[in-house]
């Protein structure tokens, strides 16, 4: 599974016309211009804003399951990467670049599911006692699908990384 920091590199190595979607387990998740890109030109999608330590900036980003895909990406060019895929848009399509930064500015920071478990040098009971902590402050019926399962995979590192 990628990093944020190699997600952010990638985004940032794409055209300006182009939409990255990144797999991350089975969704693929769109970030920063590319998240703008997709909910102003694909989906209408809620955007998560999280600042991420090991990147030192704040992220934006979508995501959905990955097969939805054709369903999201429409008649578009799509071209399959060694990361996920691009979606090129058409020019009548995008939007004024200038409109991305007060697009950040309406995004919510959303609380992290987890603190940044490679920051958290936790071994066996300590992690075991961390993850119950966790779940049980956990707001599952108001989490969604997606959010649930990037959570549990958030757990699961954590007690591995003992």
């Amino acid at each position: 599974m990628p990093t944020f920091v190699q997600c952010i590199k990638w985004e940032g190595e794409k055209p300006a016309n182009t939409v990255r979607l990144i797999l991350v387990g089975k969704f693929l998740r769109a970030y920063n211009q590319s998240a703008w890109l997709f909910q102003c030109c694909m989906a209408d999608h809620r955007v998560v804003k999280k600042y991420v330590k090991s990147a030192s900036q704040n992220i934006y980003f979508v995501g959905f399951p990955v097969e939805k895909i054709i369903e999201k990406v429409g008649g578009r060019k799509t071209e399959k990467t060694p990361y996920g895929f691009d979606v090129t848009l058409s020019a009548e399509e995008m939007p004024a670049p200038e409109a991305y930064e007060p697009w950040q500015q309406t995004v919510e920071t959303v609380a992290a599911s987890t603190a940044d478990y490679h920051a958290l040098p936790l071994a066996g009971v300590e992690a075991e006692r961390e993850v119950l902590k966790r779940l049980r402050q956990w707001p599952l019926a108001c989490k969604t699908p997606m959010e649930n399962t990037i959570f549990l995979s958030e757990l699961h590192q954590l007690l591995n990384n003992k």
